[in-house]
């Protein structure tokens, strides 16, 4: 009984969750006691009084009045921007950045075809005496290794540029893993690339944006500079580095190409056949780059054993895409590897469906076209054993008879290769790889007749080696001495996504490959270069010829990603369901190098794409500018700066430097510097003075300051620049430091730094910071403290918040405050930019009013936003707000005291149903209460009674948690029922997961890091790199918006709900003058707990929720439209190469050719 029992309560609920239907749930209230909803009357009270206090707190904390006097009150000038002006300018300069790459690149072939065949012709007499010894003898002159600490370069320092420690003295040699120490050409390659030493240090000193420089052999070594040690994983081994393994070297070496493995899957490959076959498929795949095509076919069938049991095999393709090849990115090449790694070997040796299933991928629609390549890996043997029988057997009288052993024909696979190759465009080359056995007929002779090799293969080890007729003919067959830009890919050494110029050098002596030599530049600075010249509302994307997006602002930022990306073709960000379609035409010109210009309607919208290429790459940029943002209107500096108080730069300690205290007397004793108040833990701060600081897009160089860790000297040019009347302000264009009138805005800001010191609202006690950014990049903060290097204020949430809804105060999710001072809530508004002065006769038009009108209410304006403003006009009444954002001012609060007071608010005496009480449920039964959330536009929880107890630390628990995980019967009405919530999904193909949840990086205290710790985490960080859960991976994202005319006239939705989770009555109502809604639910009652196994609610509350789930096989997701190289005429030259090829035809197997030995012995001896 008790087992029946046990077998029920786990069957009932898997039987239950079976039968769920999500898209025709209906959730019921339970009869039994059912009444009124007795809080209807409160609900929207409730709402009122929470946005009275968020309106109250945000007037008396922000002041916003006054600061959108200050810009009101400010001087603009006018600038009429020209697009294809901009577009000329950003070219010109891009031009500059590569062309000095490519020429420290071309040095540096010519350099190393020079020494390496001085070195093979004519020896320096100082080499000739190391040759035939070991590594270690060389000396240290010659030779310093990354992986060894007693031969790492003496007086290595950290530079911030790098990022880890360096020699701009030396360069360093990486030896593959793969490749034996003891290998002759180790020594060789050692030798002569040291003549490089000078040359990469001459480089360096002639263009120091410069990266890594670096010559990698075809021996597997790679010297690079500047000289560093290697890193290591989490713990403490030194990584692996193979060259000829890295995007630039395979792209430089190779042209693009098709290739398709087919693996031997039988039953005579099992054991240490198998893994070398897998090992080989691993190899090719590493060997791919993006350019290329790819897919792994299993070849083998069914068959019946020797006891008559019947085996299901079936060749397949092994990608998620059976019907086609697949580009070779990461994300396809990581997919292929996972799947070939778990393959056992058994079934037949089914070859000829395998290379049917080959050539039909081949002639896809998705590939190159520029050269087909059949890597097969075989034990070449025509049958698999006594185990493989073709036929079921049958029974006799004296018993079972088995079926007869397979035995394969190999002239039928012939001949069936000889006529679907005939058939191919381009032919395929077959290379065959022979693991360990002797049958070499079959795979030589398909090798030989298809323009192929055979090599046999012992090992699993050192592959790229061994298969050298593979590698050398790839990099024979397209040759070519043409710079390489590659596609951008993640840099081994730690500095972000790369795009490298890559050069392959060959001897002039004997004609071999010798490496390839390559230049780097990270994406940042060529994202900076184009950003930089953005302005208004304008944005920027970067493309290939391919028209895959590099950069793009829906895009993750590079320094985000987790892997080397899977780049979106642009028409997936610039399109919609193919609309507008005169994009298509944009696109097309871009990928073609055009430079030009094209206005267009999108989204209703008319706007221009200006765009042109980068000069000697493969890439295209364009800028998409509305006709609004054809006018640029932008404050000046004032003309009086004696009323402006001191401004100081937000490093507050370096104020007590020597060198600021020579230079800037008094000034540190002025703003008074206290350390780890209570209020402010591990921290600085100044209460008589807020601190501004400047975003990288401020400076004219930004790396100058981001990555220079000697911030004194920038710390002084800061206050003085911003402070001195005298300086001048430069722009970048004159050889300034910082961008043209960023001064403007942090002598603006200055004025509101007295207002927010003087507030005595008994509410301000409850604001940790009150800070305004502005749209330049300046950010101002109150109390004065310091914010992190890289801190940009139009990049962070609360910014962009207010720029999508600038007619509202914007509430933030709860998050960890970047300063380090626990969990907090930011309250923001927007400051427009000053409205023009206009006539009544401009403003005697039809419609919404324009900018600088009179107006009665928000409705009559093109803003949305009518207000009494200082700005100079015709009349001092209200009037239409400018349209566009100038600064965004906000406060934060720590997010207890935000719920305790929201929460007070929402208890009535009066009313014993209020939030937070408990009470017996309608039905009698205890444990009801009245459970209230506050929540966004985006169905994302602000306000949790779960929250409270939530570790600070603990950030996946309370930032960006959605309301369906928490609601999931309530949500799913609000979105079917009650259309409330709008679903949209997309596709993230550059996601990150993690095995855990993340946590902001913490001190050895165990508190977070402050912005201090936090830009001196690279130098002070330990050589071992900590440990990593966070992986790349694709995600299925899910958002959802709120459809506020769903409300209704009311304002109020209404419901009941019971369901697997939870039960209740529900109201949700708007905070209409914020972001904000009230949901409200009466006699909630909890059902989680309630069974032993509840799947329903899991499946419930995440089927409604929002966020990034991981999608398995992701990459088939991934649709690629690409035109093949071939038919836009675009294939390299390729050469027709005769490989040699040669097998020993009519040699068995070992296993037959001992069987004959032996009958031949027992011949002999009964002979005799």
């Amino acid at each position: 009984m008790t087992v029946k029992l046990v077998f029920l309560s786990l069957i009932l609920p898997l039987m239950t969750w079976a039968s769920w239907d999500y898209n025709h749930v209906h959730y019921t209230f339970s009869q039994e006691g059912d009444q009124e909803p007795r809080l209807l009357g409160h609900v929207q009270n409730w709402a009122t009084l929470v946005q009275n206090y968020i309106l109250q707190l945000s007037n008396d904390g922000l002041k916003t009045e006054y600061t959108q006097s200050f810009y009101d009150r400010a001087i603009y000038t006018v600038d009429n921007k020209e697009g294809d002006r901009t577009v000329r300018t950003v070219r010109n300069k891009l031009g500059t950045y590569f062309i000095e790459k490519q020429k420290a690149a071309q040095r540096l072939a010519e350099k190393i075809v020079e020494v390496h065949d001085e070195f093979v012709a004519n020896m320096k007499p100082e080499y000739r005496e190391y040759l035939g010894k070991e590594l270690s003898d060389i000396p240290r002159t010659y030779y310093q290794d990354a992986d060894i600490p007693a031969r790492l370069p003496v007086g290595m320092e950290f530079n911030a540029y790098f990022k880890q420690n360096v020699s701009k003295e030396s360069s360093v040699v990486k030896i593959s893993d793969e490749v034996p120490r003891s290998e002759p050409s180790l020594i060789n390659t050692t030798l002569y690339s040291y003549e490089l030493e000078q040359l990469f240090i001459q480089n360096f000193n002639q263009d120091p944006q410069l990266r890594w420089q670096y010559f990698g052999s075809t021996d597997g070594v790679t010297r690079f500079f500047p000289g560093r040690e290697w890193s290591t994983n989490f713990v403490g081994f030194y990584t692996d580095y193979d060259p000829r393994v890295r995007p630039w070297y395979i792209g430089a070496t190779s042209g693009p190409k098709d290739v398709v493995i087919i693996l031997d899957c039988s039953y005579s490959m099992m054991g240490g056949k198998f893994e070398i076959a897998k090992a080989v498929a691993r190899t090719v795949l590493n060997t791919l780059t993006k350019q290329d095509y790819v897919n792994i076919v299993c070849a083998r069938a069914s068959h019946w054993d020797g006891e008559g049991k019947w085996h299901y095999y079936n060749t397949e393709v092994m990608s998620c895409k059976n019907d086609t090849l697949v580009p070779a990115s990461a994300s396809h090449r990581k997919d292929l590897m996972e799947k070939t790694s778990q393959l056992e070997a058994g079934g037949t040796s089914e070859l000829k469906a395998g290379f049917e299933k080959a050539f039909t991928l081949l002639r896809g629609k998705t590939r190159t076209g520029c050269q087909a390549l059949i890597v097969l890996v075989t034990d070449g043997r025509d049958t698999d054993g006594d185990r493989v029988r073709c036929d079921p057997g049958y029974y006799s009288r004296s018993g079972y008879v088995p079926g007869p052993i397979c035995r394969y024909s190999w002239e039928k696979i012939w001949s069936t290769v000889e006529k679907l190759n005939a058939k191919a465009d381009p032919k395929a080359r077959i290379f065959s790889y022979l693991t360990i056995d002797d049958g070499e007929e079959f795979p030589g002779k398909l090798s030989c007749n298809n323009n192929g090799s055979l090599l046999r293969l012992y090992n699993g080890n050192n592959l790229i080696s061994q298969m050298k007729n593979y590698f050398e003919f790839l990099s024979k067959n397209t040759f070519s001495k043409e710079v390489l830009w590659t596609a951008p890919y993640l840099d081994a050494w730690g500095l972000g996504l790369m795009v490298t110029v890559a050069i392959p050098t060959i001897s002039k002596v004997n004609g071999r490959v010798i490496g390839v030599v390559g230049v780097d530049a990270t994406l940042d600075e060529i994202e900076q270069i184009i950003k930089n010249e953005q302005w208004g509302n304008v944005y920027a994307f970067l493309i290939d010829n391919e028209g895959a997006t590099i950069f793009h602002p829906r895009m993750k930022a590079s320094s985000k990603l987790m892997d080397d990306p899977m780049f979106i073709p642009i028409s997936k960000l610039e399109q919609v369901d193919g609309k507008p379609e005169a994009f298509s035409q944009v696109m097309r010109n871009m990928q073609e190098g055009k430079t030009g210009s094209m206005t267009l309607e999108k989204n209703g919208q008319e706007v221009t794409y200006f765009y042109t290429s980068v000069q000697d790459s493969v890439y295209s940029f364009a800028f998409v500018v509305k006709p609004s943002d054809e006018v640029l209107r932008r404050v000046v500096e004032p003309v009086d700066r004696e009323k402006f108080p001191t401004s100081y730069f937000n490093l507050l300690i370096e104020y007590n430097s020597t060198e600021a205290r020579e230079e800037l007397p008094g000034e540190f004793e002025k703003i008074q510097v206290y350390y780890n108040e209570p209020k402010y833990p591990n921290l600085r701060v100044s209460y008589l003075w807020s601190s501004f600081r400047l975003a990288p897009k401020c400076y004219c160089n930004p790396n100058e300051f981001l990555l220079d860790s000697y911030l004194a000297p920038k710390n002084i040019r800061a206050h003085k620049f911003m402070n001195d009347k005298n300086l001048p302000d430069l722009g970048c264009e004159n050889g300034g430091w910082f961008v043209k009138n960023a001064r403007a805005d942090v002598l603006i800001t200055s004025q509101i730094e007295q207002i927010w010191v003087q507030r005595d609202s008994p509410l301000i006690k409850e604001v940790k910071w009150t800070y305004i950014g502005c749209r330049s990049g300046v950010f101002r903060t109150y109390p004065g403290h310091r914010s992190s290097r890289g801190y940009d204020p139009t990049a962070r949430p609360w910014f962009k918040r207010v720029i999508k809804n600038p007619d509202r105060t914007s509430m933030s999710m709860a998050y960890m405050d970047a300063a380090g001072v626990g969990k907090i809530i930011s309250i923001s508004q927007a400051v427009y930019e000053g409205m023009p002065s206009m006539t009544a006769e401009q403003c005697r038009i039809s419609g919404k009013k324009p900018p600088g009108c009179a107006c009665n209410s928000n409705d009559d304006c093109q803003s949305g936003h009518c207000y009494v403003s200082d700005a100079p006009g015709y009349t001092t009444n209200t009037r239409c707000s400018s349209v566009k954002v100038e600064a965004v001012t906000s406060l934060d609060v720590l997010y207890t005291d935000f719920h305790h007071r929201i929460y007070e608010i929402m208890q009535d005496p009066d009313v014993p149903f209020s939030c937070d009480q408990h009470y017996d449920c309608p039905d009698g039964e205890p444990d009801c209460q009245t459970r209230c959330y506050l929540f966004d536009v985006s169905g994302n929880v602000i306000t949790d009674p779960v929250f409270l107890n939530v570790s600070d630390l603990n950030t996946g628990a309370y930032n960006g948690v959605a309301l369906g995980t928490k609601e999931g019967e309530i949500m799913h009405e609000l979105i079917y029922k009650h259309h409330f919530f709008v679903r949209k999904e997309q596709i993230d193909f550059q996601g990150t997961c993690s095995i855990t949840k993340s946590s902001p990086r913490v001190s050895l205290e165990g508190r977070p890091k402050n912005p201090e710790e936090n830009d001196n985490f690279m130098r002070t960080r330990g050589p071992i790199p900590s440990f990593s859960s966070k992986f790349s991976c694709i995600q299925d994202i899910v958002v959802y918006s709120v459809n506020e005319s769903a409300l209704g006239p009311n304002g109020l939705l209404v419901g009941n709900v019971s369901g697997p989770c939870k039960s209740g009555y529900y109201y949700v109502t708007a905070l209409p003058k914020t972001n904000l809604y009230l949901l409200v639910v009466e006699n909630w009652r909890n059902n989680k707990e309630s069974h032993m196994f509840n799947f329903n609610c899991k499946i419930t509350n995440r089927v409604s929720a929002t966020g990034a789930f991981r999608i398995i096989n992701g990459t088939c997701a991934h649709t690629d439209d690409t035109i093949p190289l071939k038919n836009r005429g675009k294939c390299p030259a390729v050469g027709d190469i005769t490989i040699p090829c040669r097998y020993q035809a009519g040699v068995y197997h070992r296993a037959y050719t001992s069987l004959i030995l032996f009958m031949l012995i027992c011949l002999f001896v009964g002979f005799i």
